[in-house]
């Protein structure tokens, strides 16, 4: 009897213990789950106690500004119904908190170049400063270049956005996630800051960062030819017309949110588009307010035009072979006919060796090559409005297809 006792209240014991043990996690867990969590900072640099604050205070606002404005969730298998998009790409959607240091430019430019640019791509905006921003490269053209980005959730990262605006002054930071789901709000913001801040503007130029283009050939075989009537209320791009909507992979659309087969309006290949000055405002005022739709190139260039009515599509791609995705077709028309004999003036590269190789065939000493007579006679005006070092760069125009 007292064996039977003794055991009983062994395992009495034990079962407490375990028991009380238990009770201890479920506290533990508990207690901690209800602690605020740390911001942990890191950085290159020893940042001074203001930057620290300055950080963790815009991180907290901003967690706290996409706790109350809608989010943009994305497809996750056969969830439709639980999709949720903004109604339309609202200015507390695209307001901006870091803006460009000199407005829209101390000297009047020949273009505005809004690029589109992942927050992380340091070295594509290097690449297009020294191409672009750099007048020796592409005079007698000025270009102002503006790099549109997003916010970003790594305090470090955010640090050298800050930093790089304050040393180059051409960046627009705006309040959303820089995303790839977010570019409609990144595209709506970049008209938003050409409408309040280029009154005089002359041309925009739309481009993402892997995108090289030779400035004096677009200018002198392309842009100058051109009569005025086609300068206005346009929009020059590849243009894709009668498009298939996708229903699966990168492209998907919900049938709920668009149930044609295909886009009932033509639209923009968006790595390059030149848009005239009289459609910014119009840009911006219509992306604002119609229907949002996640896709940026059919959006802003498609379904904004369609709304506008009366916007005219200039097709420089595909059969025009004036602009192309294709690095390959590029390579294969220079080869034939080197640069000045191929009549592309744009071309999508991958946005590193591609892009150098680019930069480097157009501006290296070795194509510099003395113009003969007839070249001269026919860029008279062009020759002499260059500077001594570009004289040799005028482009030849041979009329024959690759």
């Amino acid at each position: 009897m007292r064996y039977f006792l003794y055991n009983h209240l062994t395992r009495s014991l034990r079962l407490s213990h375990a028991v009380f043990a238990i009770a201890c996690c479920v506290l533990y867990i508990w207690v901690n789950s209800n602690i605020q969590p740390r911001f942990i900072i890191r950085v290159d640099t020893d940042p001074s106690i203001y930057e620290l604050t300055r950080v963790v205070r815009e991180q907290q606002q901003m967690i706290d500004y996409l706790s109350k404005h809608p989010k943009i969730v994305f497809r996750c298998p056969d969830d439709e119904p639980t999709i949720k998009y903004p109604k339309q790409a609202t200015d507390d959607l695209t307001s901006i908190v870091l803006d460009t240091t000199d407005g829209c430019g101390d000297t009047p430019a020949d273009a505005v170049m809004i690029v589109h640019t992942a927050a992380d791509h340091f070295d594509r905006r290097g690449r297009f400063r020294r191409t672009y921003s750099n007048f020796t490269n592409t005079s007698p053209y000025r270009i102002k270049v503006v790099f549109l980005i997003g916010q970003v959730e790594s305090a470090e990262l955010s640090l050298k956005l800050e930093r790089e605006n304050m040393e180059f002054g051409d960046t627009v930071l705006g309040v959303f996630l820089d995303t790839y789901h977010n570019l409609t709000l990144k595209a709506v913001m970049g008209y938003r800051w050409l409408n309040t801040t280029c009154k005089d503007v002359k041309m925009v130029i739309k481009m993402d960062d892997d995108v090289f283009l030779d400035v004096r050939k677009f200018f002198n075989t392309y842009w100058n030819k051109l009569s005025n009537s086609v300068k206005t209320n346009s929009i020059h791009c590849q243009v894709w017309e009668h498009a298939v909507v996708g229903r699966t992979g990168k492209w998907k659309v919900e049938r709920g949110l668009f149930p044609n087969s295909s886009y009932p309006f033509p639209y923009c290949a968006g790595f390059f588009a030149i848009v005239t000055p009289d459609l910014i405002k119009q840009m911006y005022s219509y992306g604002k307010k119609i229907d949002f739709f996640w896709i940026d190139d059919v959006f802003l260039y498609g379904m904004v035009p369609a709304a506008i009515r009366g916007v005219h599509f200039n097709q420089v791609g595909r059969k025009k072979r004036l602009i192309t995705d294709s690095y390959m077709d590029y390579s294969s028309c220079v080869k034939k006919r080197g640069h000045e004999g191929c009549p592309f003036w744009a071309v999508l590269t991958d946005g590193r060796d591609q892009f150098d190789a680019e930069y480097s065939s157009l501006f290296q000493p070795k194509r510099l090559v003395p113009l003969n007579n007839t070249e001269t006679k026919n860029s008279s005006k062009v020759v002499k409005d260059q500077p001594k070092p570009v004289m040799h760069g005028v482009i030849h125009i041979d009329n024959k297809k690759p």
